[in-house]
């Protein structure tokens, strides 16, 4: 197979298994009012499915990510979707709501090992062109998404929530043999590990800790969203319409990151910032205090829109500036998401018991606004200098 050949076929595969794990998290969030009636759980309970799934994320890429440049990354993307078709069939067999919290556990991690290591082989296939290309990245995964939901009405209207799973497990099956036929790529030759003298160059780094800072807001606003829109619907339109806000939201990441693929290479990552939380906190008020039928789902799909591109920009300013690091400016990315992503859902689900979903839902507001405050202290502070990457 040509060079050319090879790089196709690998980026063919990174961007499939990436669309899959889109829709199977987000086939969660879908479920989440269907674990209420199938399981007896308080929505605090509810809470703990999006912190769940980080711990084993997280841990993943503590392991594997920080490695990437020591271990045999083909074989580890091999053992990646094995584990998780397995884990995800597992999800589909779950007697209690206690074992299907451990299950999610178990394919979070599964799905962490790829994720680790993906945008490593992607950064070192695509050396000229790695902001567009992670964006692009990133809005495949969002299409995935938008399906998860949609796949889940679909299956729900015959069978049983369990089949979604066994579904999207009998999906990955050709990416785990389209893999497994595939040579390892000589670029990654290139990659570097990470040690513990590295972690703080890296986090010296204004792009990186900066990176750092912002992604713990935009994963506890997306987070809250994964988790809770469709179950926040339910009290404000009919059940048909509730269930489909979730994959409104999602469609918005598939416009919304394919346009920041190309701004990303155009305006400095810390404009795009600064523009993007301020329509976001508009967007937040008036959707969440003000707005209600059409004009709130409009509204759900302009939030979704701008909020896609967070993080494709964010984990692009962190690579651009120390691109043989790509594996643990990745994991340290993922990390800090996956921070909001632990703390934001549970939080959200405590409130909403104590008060009622809609109060807890504000906290979107909130977030979005300390999101400004950041991007605006990075552009006038340490980031007075940054340049737009240039374009390949």
């Amino acid at each position: 197979m040509s060079e050319q050949a090879s790089r196709r076929a690998w980026t063919v595969v990174l961007f499939a298994f990436v669309a899959i794990d889109g829709a199977i998290i987000q086939a969660r969030g879908a479920l989440v009012p269907v674990f209420k009636d199938v399981f007896p759980v308080t929505e605090s309970q509810l809470g703990l499915v999006t912190p769940v799934g980080t711990v084993g994320f997280v841990l993943a890429m503590l392991v594997f990510g920080t490695a990437s440049g020591r271990i045999d990354i083909k074989r580890f993307l091999v053992i990646s979707v094995a584990a998780t078709i397995g884990s995800v069939l597992l999800l589909g067999l779950s007697p209690t709501y206690l074992l299907l919290l451990v299950f999610f556990g178990i394919r979070s991690f599964s799905t962490g090992i790829f994720r680790s290591l993906d945008r490593s082989v992607l950064s070192h296939l695509y050396p000229n062109s790695r902001a567009r290309v992670l964006s692009l990245h990133t809005m495949i995964w969002a299409v995935g998404a938008t399906l998860g939901p949609l796949l889940v009405t679909v299956v729900m209207w015959e069978f049983s929530w369990r089949v979604t799973y066994l579904v999207l497990a009998v999906a990955l099956v050709p990416v785990l043999v389209a893999l497994w036929r595939l040579d390892r790529p000589d670029s990654l030759d290139n990659e570097r590990s990470l040690e513990l003298d590295d972690v703080r160059v890296l986090l010296r780094e204004p792009a990186i800790y900066g990176m750092a800072i912002a992604l713990v807001f935009v994963g506890s606003m997306e987070s809250v969203f994964f988790n809770w829109l469709p179950y926040y619907a339910e009290g404000l339109f009919s059940e048909n319409v509730a269930n489909l806000t979730l994959s409104i939201y999602l469609a918005a990441y598939v416009p919304g990151r394919l346009a920041f693929s190309y701004l990303a290479e155009r305006y400095r990552f810390s404009d795009l910032l600064v523009g993007v939380g301020v329509v976001l906190v508009v967007a937040m008020y008036a959707a969440l205090v003000h707005a209600a039928g059409p004009t709130l789902l409009a509204l759900i799909f302009v939030i979704g829109f701008f909020i896609s591109g967070l993080f494709p920009t964010l984990i692009s300013m962190g690579i651009e500036s120390r691109p043989s690091f790509t594996g643990p400016v990745n994991v340290i990315a993922n990390v800090a998401a996956q921070t909001g992503f632990f703390i934001a859902p549970a939080t959200v689900g405590v409130i909403a018991e104590a008060t009622t979903i809609g109060t807890a839902m504000s906290l979107q507001i909130g977030l979005a606004s300390a999101l400004v405050v950041i991007a605006i202290a990075l552009k006038l502070g340490p980031l007075a200098g940054q340049s737009a990457p240039k374009q390949a």
